[in-house]
């Protein structure tokens, strides 16, 4: 941590929830030991810190270095949830494809922020912190959390657009009920009547008893939230095409970075078949070059042997040459 330590609760979260999920720990222990004689209350709440996943930490760091983009996130979120609520259908299109470029945006950033960390993002990783960057898109609250820096792990998505998140342990919405539910017994109102039905209903209402009128207002509360329940359902069925097309467009680069990694691994492999030949081929020539030495070595002793033997015939013939002319002089001398 930095020479000069945070002294609040706020900036040490800040300053701990961007370190590493490996250096996590001895940093909040670390720092949480520094207070725990000055302040132990803040000391306690500093050691009550969770560490967080690998896919949290890339999270915080886009909340923390790149505020630009988690807001375009939220305030697209908004749009999409106005939209749903509205049921504008070619809006929601046109936002769709904004939501699938600006998560793409998001999840090479923080990608490119892991790797730089010296912790390059595992596919699990960026698959939990694309589904962390949708669940900003579909709920404030999620959102929020994302925008504040602190995550501890993976934000998942509502079952369906406008669901009412439910929270983990770690105070991150998670997931929601049915669609289609009573909000008291799960199960769908009464089969909605036709329109000209209802209104004759209605009408009629107005002149039964008290009673009567409020199990009719009831009654038409209930068919209103039905019809409500009904409409998002559809929004959802349009936001799980949506993410059929997005995760279909995820498969097919998965499936060009799969064939374009095989294709690294066989140019590897023939390089490295061409070198073992060449190795070979090396070896081969060093073993003739060895045995070229070897025969001109023996070539060499042969011809040295030779002329030895051709220096001792040369010597013996000059000396019988020597004793000969010797004789002769002898015998002209007599």
């Amino acid at each position: 941590m930095a020479s000069k330590p945070p002294t609040d609760f706020d900036a040490t979260a800040d300053a701990l929830y961007v370190l590493a999920p490996t250096a996590f720990t001895a940093a909040r222990n670390e720092r949480a030991d520094e207070v725990k004689k000055s302040d132990p209350q803040l000391a306690k709440a500093i050691r009550a810190l969770h560490r967080p996943t690998v896919a949290a930490w890339a999270a915080n760091l886009l909340a923390h270095r790149h505020h630009d983009l988690v807001r375009q996130l939220m305030d697209l979120g908004q749009a999409l949830r106005e939209a749903q609520e509205h049921l504008a259908g070619e809006q929601l299109r046109g936002l769709a494809d904004q939501r699938r470029l600006l998560i793409r945006a998001l999840t090479e950033q923080a990608r490119r922020d892991a790797a730089a960390a010296g912790h390059p993002l595992a596919s699990d990783a960026v698959a939990d912190l694309d589904r962390t960057l949708s669940a900003a898109l579909a709920d404030p609250d999620a959102a929020r959390a994302l925008a504040e820096g602190r995550l501890t792990a993976a934000l998942e998505p509502p079952l369906w657009p406008g669901a009412a998140p439910s929270r983990t342990e770690a105070g991150q919405p998670n997931l929601s009920t049915d669609v289609g539910a009573s909000p008291d017994t799960g199960t769908p109102p009464a089969r909605r009547r036709p329109a000209a039905e209802r209104r004759s209903h209605r009408a009629s209402a107005t002149d039964a008893p008290p009673g009567d009128r409020q199990d009719a207002a009831a009654q038409a509360r209930a068919e209103r939230e039905w019809e409500r329940k009904r409409d998002k359902a559809r929004i959802a069925v349009t936001a799980a095409e949506t993410a059929e097309r997005e995760a279909a467009d995820r498969a097919a680069e998965a499936e060009r970075e799969l064939r374009s990694a095989r294709a690294s691994r066989q140019r590897a492999q023939d390089e490295a078949d061409r070198a073992e030949a060449a190795l070979v081929q090396a070896r081969e020539r060093d073993d003739r070059a060895r045995d070229a030495l070897a025969r001109a070595d023996a070539l060499v002793r042969d011809t040295e042997t030779a002329s030895d033997s051709a220096r001792g015939r040369v010597a013996r013939a000059r000396e019988a040459a020597r004793e000969t002319a010797e004789r002769h002089r002898r015998l002209e001398n007599d």
